[in-house]
């Protein structure tokens, strides 16, 4: 199918065997999957289950049984592993259970993404909608986004989770988990020998996207630069293997280069606000003009880059008596 890359294998310092299989995810999107193959036949991430991601996933297993005689198939997984609670890598949850009755295990802070689904939709929407309407967009375009932001609706049944994986050792798996939260709450780097699958915090050439912690908890970008600095500190790693596109080399290396990325941005922010502005005002000088579902993504990679700054102190608002005279006002910041 369009989109999809070609499997990889590689082994641990201890001979443990790992096969990347990248499954198609929806349109011009994959996500890469692992396979391990320790005491207990482990699956890390499943993609979406949106179109054809579900038989994705299978000709994935089928690509690696052909090009590097893998022996055991998605109903031989014994565990899986989910990274964070993004569509992209939970999806096809009920897919592998379907196939395989395998036990699920993802960190504390997204067991309830998993377990609750609907319910964690529709209060994050709510979270949503009361920051769409502060950051100075139109009303039609904010019932757009709104209206956007439920595609989701129905799509995962939810599922019980087996084990909650937490800071440190894993209690039934060779595997060591630093929780890594920013990009989503429960996100987990998982280190195993020498290798450490990096999920979405860290990627090869592109930085993950980040949202505000206004809408949702332990996201927002104070969350993510501390875990990055506590991501690079992890020693023993020759080589990082991320949630989308490449592998990554030099983990430390790229961590530097994803948080000068980020200082960049900031004090490109600070600068736009050099006079008020709303939300929507930096949004449209930091990204330019965007079209559909990416006009989301940018608002919200605005905020979360506001936020850092207007909690630390280096933004203020400064429409004061709008804010006292109004239910829910369009907020202006300007640089202190």
């Amino acid at each position: 199918m369009n989109g999809e890359e070609q499997v990889a294998r590689y082994t641990t310092s201890s001979g443990i065997e790992v096969y990347k299989l990248p499954v198609w995810a929806f349109e011009n999107h994959v996500t890469n999957c692992y396979l391990v193959l320790e005491d207990a036949v482990t699956l890390i991430d499943c993609s979406s289950a949106i179109g054809d991601a579900n038989g994705s996933l299978d000709r994935c297993f089928d690509k690696a049984r052909d090009e590097f005689g893998l022996t055991v198939g998605l109903k031989d997984v014994e565990r899986l592993i989910i990274t964070h609670g993004h569509i992209d890598h939970f999806g096809g949850t009920n897919h592998v259970l379907e196939q395989s009755g395998a036990k699920i295990a993802i960190h504390e802070l997204d067991v309830s993404t998993l377990q609750n689904f609907e319910e964690r939709r529709i209060v994050a929407a709510k979270d949503l909608q009361v920051f769409l309407r502060r950051s100075g967009l139109s009303t039609e375009r904010v019932e757009f986004m709104l209206e956007m932001n439920r595609w989701s609706k129905g799509l995962f049944r939810p599922v019980q989770v087996d084990t909650v994986l937490r800071e440190g050792p894993m209690d039934d798996g060779p595997f060591t988990i630093y929780h890594a939260p920013g990009h989503c709450p429960g996100q987990v780097c998982l280190q195993l020998d020498d290798i450490l699958f990096t999920a979405d915090h860290v990627l090869d050439r592109i930085t993950p996207h980040q949202s505000p912690e206004f809408i949702t908890r332990n996201m927002g970008l104070g969350h993510y630069f501390s875990a990055l600095k506590r991501v690079q500190a992890v020693e023993g790693v020759r080589l990082g293997l991320g949630g989308h596109l490449g592998d990554i080399p030099d983990v430390s290396k790229r961590i530097d280069e994803t948080l000068e990325f980020h200082e960049a941005r900031l004090e490109k922010t600070r600068s736009i606000c050099n006079a008020p502005k709303t939300l929507a005002d930096i949004s449209l000088e930091l990204f330019g003009k965007r079209e559909s579902y990416h006009i989301l993504l940018a608002i919200l990679e605005t905020g979360a880059h506001v936020e850092y700054l207007y909690e630390r102190g280096i933004l203020e608002v400064v429409n004061h008596q709008a804010i006292e005279d109004a239910d829910n006002p369009v907020l202006q910041y300007q640089a202190v």
